[in-house]
């Protein structure tokens, strides 16, 4: 492709969240085109979305996230005309001719584009660890339960616990009171009044520590019990509910409900991140939580940061010291955080299941040699080799091992389903180039 065909070529962003978004608009206020690619009907991401139609609207969050994302949309309509905006499309891989392949869902139909450079930002997972019990019905992620209640309006109905650790858990907890089904309890694993110092430091953290304080106040006036040192041992079915059995400090304790909600922290998602053909040189860089579990505010600092990084590669100018210095400060509180409430890990029971997709338990997991590889858990241990590429088991394993274990599956194509009729549906004078 010469040359100038080349600088006509868009920007692609994939992800329409804080990060993506400001990415998007920093790129197109700049004079450059770009193409923003949303799995959703509508950008926002997990921290800003919109009810499905029809729902009331029952969360609103704090109101600084608020104000950056009417700034964010703001600066959307006014650099429109340089970008093109493609929602209900999902990213499904990198062609060998350099072009990445897309499914748009709303067409039903596969097309295919040219890009000069492409920053991915597609936000955390959550990340859960095993006990026994944890698949069951009744059983599921606090953040899957936050984007339920932001989409339908409802609460879960019954008697709820939430559990596990990080600051999700105050914040589920907090909406879901608000929404007018208060959790019977939060069992925070960590114990951060065993380190006073790690607390102060978090103690001027300023918008965090706000928002902390409207969720624990909300809870203190619906009356829910925040335990720390307490965790989940297991879980099992009982009528039309569940029997938690926890342990509250050093006391073990069986709590009825109807569902449990877990989470146990984020990791960035790294599922799908595309990588340039053989040969070709587009650059291809992450952001926001994608790339580093920062939080909110810093996704967006973050998004700036991957623009300057591409306009930069482009030889315009682009001044990356302030976004550095500011992310620095968040990945201290992050750091503190994670110190704050940091507990020790416990080995899951030989009947835990570890590999959902495949219905492999720890005893299967223990029973494979000391020294498999990972090549020899995925085939010999039938671990990761489900629908969710090991998405999932990867990082259980991975913490299971105590060492950095590749993903239980490698990535196949395409990085997300995609049915046959939309990819008969591609061809070559659909494919824009």
């Amino acid at each position: 492709m010469s040359e100038l065909a080349m600088t006509e070529l868009p920007i692609l962003v994939v992800g329409g969240g804080p990060a993506g978004v400001a990415a998007a608009v920093t790129l197109a206020e700049a004079g450059l085109r770009v193409l923003l690619i949303e799995q959703r009907d509508r950008l926002g991401g997990a921290i800003h979305r919109q009810p499905a139609p029809g729902a009331p609207q029952v969360w609103r969050g704090p109101a600084r996230h608020r104000r950056n994302w009417t700034e964010l949309t703001s600066r959307l309509e006014r650099a429109a005309a340089r970008i093109e905006l493609r929602t209900s499309s999902v990213f499904l891989g990198i062609d060998g001719a350099g072009r990445f392949l897309f499914e748009d869902r709303r067409a039903g139909r596969v097309f295919a584009r040219r890009v000069r450079a492409a920053i991915v930002a597609v936000g955390a997972v959550e990340r859960i660890r095993p006990f026994e019990g944890w698949e069951l019905p009744g059983v599921t992620s606090a953040g899957g339960a936050q984007v339920l209640l932001k989409e339908t309006g409802r609460p879960p109905e019954g008697p709820i616990v939430v559990a596990g650790t990080g600051p999700l858990l105050l914040a589920v907890a907090a909406q879901l009171a608000r929404a007018g089904n208060p959790p019977l309890a939060v069992l925070e694993r960590g114990n951060p009044w065993r380190r006073p110092k790690t607390l102060a430091g978090l103690a001027t953290a300023g918008p965090q520590l706000t928002e902390a304080a409207a969720y624990a106040t909300t809870l203190a006036w619906k009356r829910v019990p925040y335990r720390t040192a307490s965790e989940v041992l297991g879980v099992s079915e009982v009528g039309q509910g569940l029997a938690i059995r926890v342990r509250l400090g050093k006391i073990e304790r069986l709590l009825q409900a109807r569902h449990l909600l877990v989470h146990d922290g984020l990791e960035p998602n790294r599922a799908g991140i595309p990588l340039p053909a053989p040969g070709a040189e587009i650059p291809v860089l992450l952001a926001g939580d994608g790339r580093e579990i920062l939080g909110a505010d810093a996704a967006i600092l973050d998004g700036r940061r991957a623009a300057a990084a591409v306009l930069a590669s482009l030889g315009q100018a682009a001044p990356v010291a302030p976004l550095e210095a500011a992310l620095g400060k968040a990945r201290a509180f992050q750091r503190d955080l994670a110190e704050a409430l940091r507990s020790p890990s416990t080995l899951p029971t030989p009947e835990t299941m570890i590999c959902r997709c495949e219905g492999r338990r720890y005893a299967d997991f223990t029973a494979l040699p000391a020294d498999a590889s990972a090549r020899e858990i995925r085939l010999m241990g039938r671990f990761g080799l489900g629908a969710c590429q090991g998405r999932f088991c990867g990082p259980m394993l991975a913490e299971l091992r105590g060492e950095a274990l590749p993903s239980a599956s490698p990535p196949r194509w395409p990085l997300r389903p995609v049915s046959l009729a939309a990819l008969a549906n591609f061809s070559m004078d659909q494919t824009e180039t």
